[in-house]
Protein backbone atom coordinates (compact mmCIF):
# COMPACT_ATOMS: atom_id res chain seq x y z
CA UNK A 1 0.00 0.00 0.00
CA UNK A 2 1.62 3.50 -0.72
CA UNK A 3 2.54 5.64 2.08
CA UNK A 4 0.87 8.95 2.35
CA UNK A 5 1.80 11.82 4.71
CA UNK A 6 -1.79 11.07 6.59
CA UNK A 7 -1.75 7.74 8.36
CA UNK A 8 -4.59 6.73 7.33
CA UNK A 9 -6.26 2.89 7.58
CA UNK A 10 -9.29 1.85 5.41
CA UNK A 11 -10.85 -1.59 6.71
CA UNK A 12 -14.03 -2.52 4.14
CA UNK A 13 -16.57 -4.58 6.21
CA UNK A 14 -19.35 -5.77 4.76
CA UNK A 15 -22.60 -6.38 6.43
CA UNK A 16 -25.49 -8.41 5.54
CA UNK A 17 -28.97 -7.32 6.70
CA UNK A 18 -32.21 -8.33 4.86
CA UNK A 19 -33.58 -5.13 5.89
CA UNK A 20 -30.91 -2.72 4.98
CA UNK A 21 -31.91 0.32 2.58
CA UNK A 22 -29.59 1.16 -0.22
CA UNK A 23 -28.49 3.97 1.02
CA UNK A 24 -26.97 2.10 4.24
CA UNK A 25 -23.18 2.51 4.37
CA UNK A 26 -21.53 4.06 7.17
CA UNK A 27 -18.02 6.31 7.83
CA UNK A 28 -16.83 5.74 11.12
CA UNK A 29 -13.34 7.23 11.57
CA UNK A 30 -10.85 8.71 14.98
CA UNK A 31 -8.57 11.28 14.79
CA UNK A 32 -5.35 11.53 16.47
CA UNK A 33 -2.23 13.66 16.97
CA UNK A 34 1.13 12.80 15.80
CA UNK A 35 2.29 11.04 19.69
CA UNK A 36 -1.06 8.65 18.94
CA UNK A 37 -3.29 10.87 21.32
CA UNK A 38 -6.59 11.14 20.31
CA UNK A 39 -8.28 14.98 19.31
CA UNK A 40 -11.62 16.20 20.51
CA UNK A 41 -13.61 19.21 19.16
CA UNK A 42 -11.74 18.50 16.11
CA UNK A 43 -14.21 19.86 13.10
CA UNK A 44 -15.05 16.65 10.66
CA UNK A 45 -16.92 17.71 7.32
CA UNK A 46 -18.53 15.32 5.08
CA UNK A 47 -18.21 16.48 1.42
CA UNK A 48 -18.77 15.12 -2.36
CA UNK A 49 -16.07 14.59 -4.78
CA UNK A 50 -14.49 18.04 -3.94
CA UNK A 51 -17.26 20.12 -3.56
CA UNK A 52 -20.15 20.58 -1.77
CA UNK A 53 -20.29 20.01 1.65
CA UNK A 54 -23.49 17.38 2.75
CA UNK A 55 -22.63 16.90 6.49
CA UNK A 56 -20.40 18.11 9.83
CA UNK A 57 -19.79 16.71 13.14
CA UNK A 58 -17.35 17.50 15.82
CA UNK A 59 -15.06 14.72 17.33
CA UNK A 60 -16.25 14.54 21.28
CA UNK A 61 -15.50 11.23 22.71
CA UNK A 62 -11.86 9.84 22.20
CA UNK A 63 -11.40 11.66 18.73
CA UNK A 64 -14.45 9.42 17.41
CA UNK A 65 -16.59 10.73 14.30
CA UNK A 66 -19.39 8.92 12.11
CA UNK A 67 -21.39 9.62 9.12
CA UNK A 68 -24.41 7.16 8.57
CA UNK A 69 -27.20 6.95 5.64
CA UNK A 70 -24.31 7.35 3.25
CA UNK A 71 -25.11 6.21 -0.54
CA UNK A 72 -22.24 4.74 -2.84
CA UNK A 73 -19.74 6.53 -4.47
CA UNK A 74 -16.63 8.79 -3.32
CA UNK A 75 -16.08 10.97 -0.35
CA UNK A 76 -13.76 13.74 1.22
CA UNK A 77 -13.22 13.99 4.84
CA UNK A 78 -11.81 17.42 5.79
CA UNK A 79 -10.20 17.71 9.20
CA UNK A 80 -9.96 21.39 10.58
CA UNK A 81 -9.03 21.83 14.22
CA UNK A 82 -7.38 25.30 15.88
CA UNK A 83 -3.20 24.61 16.19
CA UNK A 84 -3.21 22.05 13.42
CA UNK A 85 -3.19 21.42 9.69
CA UNK A 86 -6.37 21.02 7.78
CA UNK A 87 -6.35 17.33 6.39
CA UNK A 88 -8.62 15.73 3.56
CA UNK A 89 -8.73 12.10 2.90
CA UNK A 90 -10.54 10.59 0.78
CA UNK A 91 -13.09 7.23 1.29
CA UNK A 92 -14.97 5.31 -1.73
CA UNK A 93 -18.10 3.14 -1.09
CA UNK A 94 -17.26 0.59 -3.98
CA UNK A 95 -20.99 -1.16 -3.59
CA UNK A 96 -23.88 -1.07 -6.10
CA UNK A 97 -26.33 -0.62 -3.88
CA UNK A 98 -28.18 -3.87 -3.51
CA UNK A 99 -30.62 -3.93 -0.57
CA UNK A 100 -29.42 -6.56 1.31
CA UNK A 101 -25.65 -5.22 1.86
CA UNK A 102 -24.11 -1.80 3.57
CA UNK A 103 -20.57 -1.00 3.57
CA UNK A 104 -18.55 0.17 6.66
CA UNK A 105 -15.38 2.20 5.97
CA UNK A 106 -13.28 2.67 9.33
CA UNK A 107 -10.29 5.03 8.84
CA UNK A 108 -7.84 6.50 11.42
CA UNK A 109 -6.33 10.43 10.78
CA UNK A 110 -3.52 12.01 11.78
CA UNK A 111 -3.26 15.75 12.03
CA UNK A 112 -0.23 18.05 12.90
CA UNK A 113 0.17 21.25 14.78
CA UNK A 114 0.95 23.50 12.78
CA UNK A 115 4.52 25.00 12.44
CA UNK A 116 4.10 28.29 13.50
CA UNK A 117 1.65 29.46 16.01
CA UNK A 118 1.82 33.47 16.78
CA UNK A 119 1.14 34.26 20.36
CA UNK A 120 -0.85 36.59 20.19
CA UNK A 121 -3.43 37.59 22.62
CA UNK A 122 -7.05 37.15 22.35
CA UNK A 123 -8.73 39.90 20.33
CA UNK A 124 -5.69 41.04 19.40
CA UNK A 125 -6.56 42.69 15.40
CA UNK A 126 -4.98 41.01 12.68
CA UNK A 127 -3.34 42.99 9.95
CA UNK A 128 -3.08 42.69 6.92
CA UNK A 129 -0.94 44.24 3.52
CA UNK A 130 -4.24 44.69 1.44
CA UNK A 131 -3.94 45.68 -2.05
CA UNK A 132 -5.49 49.27 -2.92
CA UNK A 133 -7.66 47.60 -5.71
CA UNK A 134 -8.88 45.33 -2.84
CA UNK A 135 -8.95 47.60 -0.56
CA UNK A 136 -11.14 50.32 -2.91
CA UNK A 137 -13.54 47.70 -2.83
CA UNK A 138 -14.06 47.01 0.51
CA UNK A 139 -14.36 50.36 1.20
CA UNK A 140 -17.56 50.33 -1.24
CA UNK A 141 -18.67 47.66 0.62
CA UNK A 142 -19.07 49.50 3.75
CA UNK A 143 -20.35 52.40 2.01
CA UNK A 144 -23.39 50.54 0.39
CA UNK A 145 -24.01 48.78 3.81
CA UNK A 146 -24.72 52.04 5.17
CA UNK A 147 -26.79 52.81 2.55
CA UNK A 148 -28.76 50.07 3.04
CA UNK A 149 -27.91 48.47 -0.50
CA UNK A 150 -27.11 44.72 0.64
CA UNK A 151 -26.87 42.91 -2.93
CA UNK A 152 -24.34 46.03 -4.13
CA UNK A 153 -22.40 45.26 -0.73
CA UNK A 154 -21.96 42.07 -1.68
CA UNK A 155 -20.81 42.33 -5.18
CA UNK A 156 -18.17 44.65 -4.02
CA UNK A 157 -16.92 42.42 -1.11
CA UNK A 158 -16.82 39.67 -3.98
CA UNK A 159 -15.05 42.26 -5.80
CA UNK A 160 -12.64 42.85 -2.71
CA UNK A 161 -11.72 38.63 -2.80
CA UNK A 162 -11.73 38.80 -6.63
CA UNK A 163 -8.52 41.13 -6.25
CA UNK A 164 -7.12 39.87 -2.71
CA UNK A 165 -8.03 36.52 -1.49
CA UNK A 166 -6.48 36.20 1.78
CA UNK A 167 -8.80 39.53 2.51
CA UNK A 168 -9.79 38.42 5.98
CA UNK A 169 -11.99 41.01 6.62
CA UNK A 170 -13.80 40.84 3.51
CA UNK A 171 -14.49 37.35 3.97
CA UNK A 172 -15.70 37.76 7.20
CA UNK A 173 -17.96 41.02 6.49
CA UNK A 174 -19.29 39.20 3.25
CA UNK A 175 -19.81 35.56 5.96
CA UNK A 176 -21.91 38.41 7.92
CA UNK A 177 -23.85 40.00 4.87
CA UNK A 178 -24.92 36.32 3.84
CA UNK A 179 -26.01 35.03 6.94
CA UNK A 180 -28.23 38.48 7.63
CA UNK A 181 -29.71 37.56 4.35
CA UNK A 182 -30.54 33.75 5.37
CA UNK A 183 -28.03 32.35 3.00
CA UNK A 184 -26.54 30.09 5.19
CA UNK A 185 -24.30 28.02 3.04
CA UNK A 186 -22.82 30.47 1.35
CA UNK A 187 -22.00 32.19 4.68
CA UNK A 188 -20.73 28.93 6.02
CA UNK A 189 -18.14 29.04 2.84
CA UNK A 190 -17.16 32.66 3.59
CA UNK A 191 -16.49 32.34 7.30
CA UNK A 192 -14.52 28.99 6.93
CA UNK A 193 -12.10 30.88 4.52
CA UNK A 194 -11.89 33.73 6.75
CA UNK A 195 -10.95 31.56 9.22
CA UNK A 196 -8.47 29.49 7.49
CA UNK A 197 -6.96 32.58 7.26
CA UNK A 198 -7.46 34.31 10.68
CA UNK A 199 -8.24 31.55 13.29
CA UNK A 200 -7.90 33.42 16.30
CA UNK A 201 -11.34 36.04 15.74
CA UNK A 202 -13.98 34.66 18.12
CA UNK A 203 -16.12 36.67 15.88
CA UNK A 204 -15.99 34.22 13.28
CA UNK A 205 -16.94 31.21 15.47
CA UNK A 206 -19.42 33.29 17.16
CA UNK A 207 -21.59 33.52 13.92
CA UNK A 208 -20.26 30.32 12.38
CA UNK A 209 -22.05 29.14 15.69
CA UNK A 210 -25.44 30.42 15.19
CA UNK A 211 -25.70 29.03 11.49
CA UNK A 212 -25.23 25.74 13.19
CA UNK A 213 -27.97 26.52 15.74
CA UNK A 214 -30.34 27.56 13.18
CA UNK A 215 -29.41 24.47 11.67
CA UNK A 216 -29.93 21.89 14.72
CA UNK A 217 -26.06 21.10 14.67
CA UNK A 218 -25.78 21.59 18.57
CA UNK A 219 -22.45 19.83 18.60
CA UNK A 220 -20.64 21.75 16.03
CA UNK A 221 -22.19 24.65 17.20
CA UNK A 222 -21.11 24.17 20.65
CA UNK A 223 -17.25 23.58 19.77
CA UNK A 224 -17.76 27.06 17.78
CA UNK A 225 -18.95 28.61 20.91
CA UNK A 226 -16.33 27.30 23.21
CA UNK A 227 -13.83 28.46 21.03
CA UNK A 228 -15.26 32.10 20.86
CA UNK A 229 -15.30 32.23 24.37
CA UNK A 230 -12.15 30.88 24.79
CA UNK A 231 -10.42 33.67 22.20
CA UNK A 232 -12.33 36.28 24.09
CA UNK A 233 -13.98 35.75 27.84
CA UNK A 234 -15.68 38.78 27.67
CA UNK A 235 -17.87 38.23 25.64
CA UNK A 236 -21.33 37.76 27.01
CA UNK A 237 -22.99 36.36 23.96
CA UNK A 238 -20.76 33.93 23.17
CA UNK A 239 -21.43 32.77 26.92
CA UNK A 240 -25.18 32.72 26.45
CA UNK A 241 -24.88 30.53 23.11
CA UNK A 242 -22.18 28.72 24.45
CA UNK A 243 -24.70 27.72 27.13
CA UNK A 244 -27.73 26.97 24.77
CA UNK A 245 -25.80 24.81 22.54
CA UNK A 246 -24.79 22.59 25.36
CA UNK A 247 -28.37 22.46 27.12
CA UNK A 248 -29.56 21.20 23.52
CA UNK A 249 -27.30 18.43 23.77
CA UNK A 250 -28.30 17.88 26.77
CA UNK A 251 -32.25 17.27 26.28
CA UNK A 252 -31.27 15.06 22.99
CA UNK A 253 -28.68 12.95 24.64
CA UNK A 254 -29.36 9.53 26.12
CA UNK A 255 -25.97 9.24 28.26
CA UNK A 256 -27.20 10.93 31.80
CA UNK A 257 -23.28 10.68 32.66
CA UNK A 258 -23.01 13.25 29.37
CA UNK A 259 -26.53 14.92 30.37
CA UNK A 260 -25.19 15.89 34.16
CA UNK A 261 -21.74 17.33 32.72
CA UNK A 262 -23.16 19.38 29.58
CA UNK A 263 -25.52 21.08 32.22
CA UNK A 264 -23.41 21.48 34.36
CA UNK A 265 -21.28 23.45 31.72
CA UNK A 266 -23.91 25.27 30.72
CA UNK A 267 -24.85 26.90 34.36
CA UNK A 268 -20.96 27.60 34.30
CA UNK A 269 -21.70 29.30 30.92
CA UNK A 270 -24.80 30.94 31.99
CA UNK A 271 -23.15 32.75 35.57
CA UNK A 272 -20.30 34.08 32.84
CA UNK A 273 -23.11 35.10 30.51
CA UNK A 274 -24.84 37.25 33.47
CA UNK A 275 -21.48 38.71 35.11
CA UNK A 276 -20.02 39.91 31.90
CA UNK A 277 -23.60 41.57 30.19
CA UNK A 278 -23.54 43.04 34.11
CA UNK A 279 -26.98 41.71 35.10
CA UNK A 280 -28.64 42.70 31.84
CA UNK A 281 -29.03 39.82 29.65
CA UNK A 282 -32.23 38.71 30.89
CA UNK A 283 -32.55 36.06 28.98
CA UNK A 284 -30.15 33.96 30.86
CA UNK A 285 -33.18 33.38 33.36
CA UNK A 286 -35.18 31.49 30.10
CA UNK A 287 -32.29 29.20 29.49
CA UNK A 288 -31.55 28.48 33.13
CA UNK A 289 -35.41 27.24 33.72
CA UNK A 290 -34.73 24.54 30.70
CA UNK A 291 -32.31 23.20 33.11
CA UNK A 292 -34.00 23.26 36.18
CA UNK A 293 -37.09 21.94 34.10
CA UNK A 294 -34.43 18.99 32.50
CA UNK A 295 -33.12 18.09 36.25
CA UNK A 296 -36.83 17.83 37.49
CA UNK A 297 -36.72 20.67 39.50
CA UNK A 298 -39.92 22.10 38.37
CA UNK A 299 -40.30 25.17 40.65
CA UNK A 300 -36.80 26.09 40.61
CA UNK A 301 -37.79 26.97 36.78
CA UNK A 302 -41.17 28.84 37.30
CA UNK A 303 -39.18 30.93 39.64
CA UNK A 304 -36.83 31.95 36.56
CA UNK A 305 -39.50 32.19 34.60
CA UNK A 306 -41.20 34.50 36.66
CA UNK A 307 -37.81 36.46 36.97
CA UNK A 308 -37.99 37.01 33.79
CA UNK A 309 -41.00 38.50 33.27
CA UNK A 310 -40.01 40.53 36.06
CA UNK A 311 -37.65 42.10 34.72
CA UNK A 312 -39.24 42.15 31.13
CA UNK A 313 -42.75 43.04 31.76
CA UNK A 314 -43.39 44.16 28.39
CA UNK A 315 -42.21 40.94 26.76
CA UNK A 316 -44.24 40.34 23.84
CA UNK A 317 -43.78 36.13 24.84
CA UNK A 318 -45.67 36.75 28.34
CA UNK A 319 -48.60 34.93 27.83
CA UNK A 320 -46.25 31.68 26.81
CA UNK A 321 -44.30 32.06 30.09
CA UNK A 322 -47.13 32.62 32.37
CA UNK A 323 -48.91 29.38 30.74
CA UNK A 324 -45.29 27.07 30.90
CA UNK A 325 -45.37 28.41 34.76
CA UNK A 326 -48.98 27.17 35.70
CA UNK A 327 -47.86 23.77 33.90
CA UNK A 328 -45.00 23.78 35.74
CA UNK A 329 -46.70 24.21 38.72
CA UNK A 330 -49.57 21.98 37.72
CA UNK A 331 -52.17 24.70 37.74
CA UNK A 332 -52.65 24.45 33.78
CA UNK A 333 -55.23 21.36 33.14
Amino acid sequence: MKRHTLLTFLTLVLISGGTALAQSNQLRGKVRAPNGVTVNNAIVELRVGGSAMIAQTVTRNDGDFAFTGLATGEYEIAVTMAGYEPVVQMARFNQSGRMDFSEVINMEILIRPKKEILPSAPGTNFAQDVPKPARLAYEKAAARMRDGKPEEAVAALREAIANFNDYFDAHFALGKELFREGKDDEALEALERARQINDRQDSVYHIFGLIMLKQGKFAVAEYAFREATRLNGNSAAAHFYHAQALIELAVRGNDQRQLNTDLGAADKELDLAWETSEKRLTAVYLQRARIHETRGQKEAAAVDLESYLKAEPEAKNGATIRAAIAKLRGANK
